[in-house]
């Protein structure tokens, strides 16, 4: 039987009267409204902690004093990519420290060649006899540079996808490997109205919040399913 692990987050609200205040002011209820309800009472205050612990983005345009959800989407789900982007990154970085080695045995091989091909392209022409080197070396150069890319491209592809879950799953006393995980990105849009105040000014506005959770699933059928956050404002 699979069995489900569950995280939560712990968002303290200190201030009593303003939390009543402010929940007595939104309609609604369910998951979506809790949540929406502490990320922009979090914001009224500028309660970083909870801020970080609940969301992906800072909502800009005012100060929401009340809201009211119109909608909740159909959730929307892809596969998270973590382990198989870890698997490409560390082939990428084999091929990379294999291609090295081959590099290095070429430069040790011909060394005092090599100078001279680099010192003739600083103050003047490669010789005859230098320009077979010249165009074996500057191939290495272009391969070594093309194999740099294709790790950075790699971690910066890795880092996207764990940054998209390990806000949702994120838990300081059990932190987790997302590399050793399959498992999927859910995401669902709510579509609110709420009264927003700028520069004095209050106005009612239409927004839609892209709400997103993580879950894991590991080599033991152990399912761990993270808390919905904040992950986008239009």
């Amino acid at each position: 039987m699979t069995r489900y692990r569950m995280k939560t987050f712990a968002c303290v609200l200190c201030i009593v009267p303003l939390v009543a205040l402010f929940v007595s002011a939104c309609s609604g209820s369910g998951q979506e409204q809790r949540l929406l309800r502490s990320y922009f009472l979090a914001l009224r205050l500028n309660d970083r902690p909870t801020l970080n612990n609940i969301a992906m983005v800072r909502f800009e345009g005012g100060t929401v004093s009340t809201f009211s959800i119109e909608s909740v989407a159909e959730e929307q789900s892809r596969p998270l990519q973590t382990k198989a982007l870890n698997m490409s990154l560390m082939e990428a970085q084999k091929m990379e420290d294999d291609f090295t080695a081959e590099k290095v045995a070429y430069q040790e091989e011909n060394f005092e060649a090599i100078n001279r091909v680099l010192a003739a392209e600083r103050d003047g022409e490669v010789s005859r006899r230098d320009v077979e080197v010249q165009e074996a070396w500057r191939d290495w150069r272009d391969r070594t540079m093309e194999h740099a890319q294709t790790v950075s491209n790699g971690q910066l592809a890795l880092n996207n996808e764990q940054s998209a879950a390990s806000l949702s799953l994120f838990d300081p006393n059990n932190p987790l490997d997302l590399t050793e995980y399959e498992g999927e990105l859910l995401t669902k849009d709510v579509s609110i109205t709420a009264n927003v105040e700028m520069d004095g000014v209050e106005s009612e506005r239409s927004m839609v919040i892209t709400l997103q959770k993580a879950v894991l699933t590991g080599s033991d059928d152990v399912m761990i399913e993270g808390g919905w956050v904040v992950a986008q404002i239009n």
